[in-house]
């Protein structure tokens, strides 16, 4: 007997072994982050859920390939990595992730967009953003935001005073201010503000407008005359990385109010 047969055998069984641990290549993991638009804590015992589906039929329940249960979750974001078979991927199909943050029977967080990977030029990987299933978003952090405009160059004056208030205007017959600061040294543009966020909650369900105006010389000097101009997005609060409350502002003089 050859002096490599005993070798050889040996590294067969070896390989055969580790074959039959991961099904002989056909596990393979998704991976990623489930993450909320900023960092959170969970409340004690939160559980975070990561489903790994085969979403391609529009007309049938979605096919589980994986999971990922995340239990006494402390945080978004938060890893996952689910498992699945790679022999029940079909290259034409539609697969996506679903995550979802429970606490007991309560739904917390979930996903509300779509999140493809492994098949029709999807990413093997991703990460899975999520929505809070409440209204309204607290804030946790000042509100920034700019003021722009292209009618002013250099410093404004020095006595300038720049007045911002975000309004509520989801029922016309009862807007009301959300919150409400003023600012001085301004410099020049563009500005940069942030407004206070105590007791602040901005939902994605109502609507908002910006009202910035400048002041000096004992005269409002620029404003944002139009209601459609000071129309405001806000899906939730806004952190200065994501979203931030941007607008231009325009002479009074040559731009009344409307």
């Amino acid at each position: 007997m050859s002096r490599l047969f005993v070798p050889v055998i040996w590294l067969a069984a070896v390989s055969l072994f580790a074959c039959v641990a991961v099904a002989c290549g056909s596990g393979d993991t998704v991976s990623g982050e489930v993450r909320f638009h900023r960092d959170v804590d969970l409340p004690e015992g939160a559980t975070v859920t990561v489903l790994l589906l085969d979403t391609s039929l529009a007309d049938a329940s979605a096919i589980e390939l994986g999971r990922d249960v995340i239990e006494n979750a402390e945080q978004l974001p938060i890893r996952f990595s689910i498992r699945y078979d790679s022999g029940d991927i079909d290259g034409r199909a539609a697969i996506t992730l679903q995550a979802q943050v429970e606490l007991g029977d309560e739904l917390l967080y979930i996903n509300d967009t779509v999140h493809p990977v492994l098949t029709r030029g999807a990413p093997r990987n991703s990460d899975v953003q999520v929505i809070s299933v409440s209204e309204f978003d607290q804030c946790v952090e000042p509100l920034r935001g700019q003021i722009h405009s292209s009618f002013w160059d250099g410093d404004l004056p020095d006595d300038a005073v720049l007045d911002v208030r975000l309004w509520d205007v989801s029922d016309p017959e009862e807007r009301f201010v959300v919150v409400e600061a003023s600012f001085e040294d301004l410099g020049s543009f563009p500005i940069h503000f942030e407004l206070p966020h105590e007791g602040v909650e901005i939902s994605r369900h109502h609507r908002y407008e910006l009202e910035a105006n400048i002041s000096f010389d004992g005269e409002l000097q620029f404003h944002i005359p139009n209601p459609e101009w000071r129309r405001t997005i806000l899906p939730y609060c806004p952190d200065g990385d994501d979203l931030s409350i941007v607008n231009d502002v325009f002479p009074v003089s040559e731009f009344p109010a409307e």
